[in-house]
């Protein structure tokens, strides 16, 4: 539990990459960039790649990000990447009286995953 911890405190402040203007009071929030119907152009981008505690906290903490670059909207995509791969397996050997050997094995592999959301601030035109 204490790693989840860390993660939840690693999302705490999104790192910015690019222009500042002055801070705004609204972003508009689109899901995919033929979304946005108004001219802009690109000032900033950011992700969060672990460990946010919920979806909607993540997401208020770059629209609030946002607010503080200047921006007047924000495209948010999710995504989901296998970061590890976790295999087990058991093997059982048993010998009859007759000497025959039976053998069985069994194993399973569990994709560990990790949603990360990147964001490109954008300024209307």
């Amino acid at each position: 539990m204490v790693l989840f911890s860390g993660f939840i405190t690693s999302c705490s402040s999104p790192k910015y990459f690019g222009k500042t203007y002055s801070p705004t009071q609204n972003v508009d929030v689109y899901l995919d960039k033929a979304d946005v119907k108004k001219n802009h152009t690109t000032i900033g981008t950011t992700s969060i790649g672990k460990g946010f505690g919920s979806l909607e906290s993540a997401q208020q903490k770059v629209i609030e990000l946002g607010k503080a670059k200047g921006a007047d909207g924000v495209i948010m995509t999710l995504t989901e990447e296998v970061v590890s791969t976790q295999q087990t397996g058991t093997g059982v050997i048993t010998q009859s009286k007759k000497k025959n050997v039976t053998g069985t094995t069994s194993s399973s592999t569990v994709d560990i995953k990790q949603k990360k959301i990147t964001a490109t601030f954008i300024k209307y035109e």
